[in-house]
């Protein structure tokens, strides 16, 4: 296995311990907005930790209640990152449609009266 593969591989193995899991979330490819918005969505069944960046690295710690079973965290952790691919999309639409979006405010808006008087 060559380095780059054993690379790969580290990044994608997680391991629940003392009942969290820590994880490395690439900023190349996810906005720190998206990352704070997916655990906000996940905050119910879990804490998560977000460290200060490392280079291109975020450091994420989720911590789960001590009767947590392993599996149970890992699919946590799983539906962390399909969430957080989700909530990525959502704001690079919001950023490739913001100008669309005020055109159309700014028009809803020039036509009404927005003082009313008697």
């Amino acid at each position: 296995m060559t380095t780059r593969e054993q690379d790969a591989e580290t990044r994608t193995a997680f391991v629940f311990r003392n009942a969290s899991v820590q994880v490395t979330v690439d900023m190349r490819a996810y906005r720190l907005a998206a990352v704070q918005k997916t655990a906000y969505k996940l905050a119910e069944r879990c804490t998560a930790v977000i460290g200060a960046p490392e280079g291109n690295g975020l450091p994420i710690t989720f911590v789960f209640r001590p009767e947590t079973v392993e599996s149970d965290a890992l699919e946590v952790v799983r539906l962390f990152f399909q969430e957080l691919l989700d909530q990525e999309l959502r704001e690079q639409i919001g950023d490739e449609t913001r100008a669309v979006r005020a055109l159309i405010l700014a028009q809803a808006f020039s036509r009404t009266n927005l003082i009313r008087h008697d």
